[in-house]
């Protein structure tokens, strides 16, 4: 919820295999490419898979989810203008579903716990600073962006910065399968004809602030977040929306926006046959049919704990390029949904964004945030 400290958003960074770096990443998205792919054998006990994934050349360790955590807040740290800031109140936090799961292959458990991910990254952070660690399903990312707005808001920190990280792994690969809820090729967010999801491995950061100053590009504000959850069941989302609902209005109660004002809609858009009914559902039941809205899955994949802070950071970039990305997969939208899906590049000022996601065991996420 928002207090009395404005906060703001920026430095945003973006490691996958769409693309090493947000300018890459975004500009790679422009022209409609992705970084899925077909993979054969990717894992000992998976055959093939459609999904983003990193060449093992890529990395030099046994965990290229460090590296890729360590690249990508470094990107971050370099769009910073910092004077006396190290001497003020920093957080770190860290959005992970799994953190560095693969260690469980040598029985490894201290390495493969989260913790240990967080400590080990905030060894080559430039401040001391409390570290926490998100892991809350697919809203991690989100959750995370909220929790420090919040202790920003509160006056608890001055400054905080926000990371997430998955990488691939046998072990989520095959959890998804059992779900049967994988596409065996490019997914389709909110396509009529959608099969499933595609997973993904990334990074992405971003700072925030109470002072927008320390910025070296202009920062967006965060109006207000909130999340929910419909306790509906493990692994299915509420078919009436509730969840998502409820999210959305508390996001647009706190931040003492209309709902008219809302130009465009960054959804979770899996692909998935009630994730995606689930989110029309409650778009439409907050009255947000006329909004513009988007699913990144169709560039990144799944990526899980990062999936939030990925979408984010293209949301910035859009706002700041007055630019809106396709949904890319989504040929032939379900009519009956309403919704303004997104079919092609649009060049358009939006104020105001929002950025929702929905995950496993009924939570939801929404935040809203300000172009400045």
């Amino acid at each position: 919820m928002a207090g009395k400290v404005e906060v703001f958003l920026g430095g945003e960074n973006i490691i996958s295999p769409l693309g090493w770096g947000i300018e890459e990443t975004f500009t790679n998205a422009k022209l409609g490419k992705t970084g899925l792919q077909a993979l054969d054998q990717p894992f000992p006990g998976v055959s093939e898979l459609f999904a983003a994934k990193f060449e093992m050349s890529c990395f030099s360790t046994d965990s290229p989810i460090s590296e890729l955590a360590e690249e990508c807040w470094r990107g971050s740290w370099e769009e910073l203008y910092l004077t006396n800031q190290l001497e003020e109140r920093w957080l770190f936090v860290l959005s992970t579903t799994k953190g560095d799961v693969a260690q469980l292959k040598s029985g490894d458990l201290s390495r493969a716990n989260p913790h240990t991910l967080m400590k080990n990254i905030q060894i080559g952070l430039p401040f001391s600073s409390e570290g926490v660690v998100i892991s809350c399903a697919c809203i991690s990312g989100i959750s995370a962006v909220i929790y420090a707005a919040d202790k920003i808001s509160a006056g608890q920190v001055d400054h905080a910065l926000v990371l997430g990280v998955d990488v691939l792994s046998e072990f989520t690969t095959k959890g998804f399968e059992s779900f049967f809820a994988l596409d065996s090729g490019q997914c389709k967010p909110f396509d009529k004809n959608r099969k499933g999801l595609n997973l993904g491995e990334a990074a992405a950061s971003l700072v925030l602030s109470r002072d927008r100053d320390i910025f070296k590009t202009r920062p967006v504000k965060y109006l207000s977040g909130a999340t929910s959850n419909d306790a509906n069941h493990i692994s299915g989302p509420s078919r009436t929306g509730e969840g998502l609902y409820r999210a959305v209005e508390k996001a647009l109660k706190f931040s003492a926006k209309q709902r008219k004002d809302v130009g465009f809609i960054s959804a979770h858009g899996t692909g998935t046959l009630f994730n995606d009914a689930m989110e029309a559902e409650a778009f439409a039941r907050s009255g947000m049919e006329n909004a513009f809205i988007n699913s990144f899955k169709g560039y990144f994949g799944h990526t899980l704990g990062a999936s939030g802070l990925v979408e984010i950071a293209m949301t910035l970039q859009s706002l700041g390029q007055n630019l809106l990305v396709k949904t890319l997969g989504c040929e032939n939208p379900e009519e009956k949904t309403g919704l303004n899906i997104l079919m092609e590049n649009t060049e358009m000022e939006v104020r105001v964004a929002m950025k929702t996601a929905s995950g496993f065991g009924g939570c939801n996420a929404a935040v809203l945030i300000e172009k400045v």
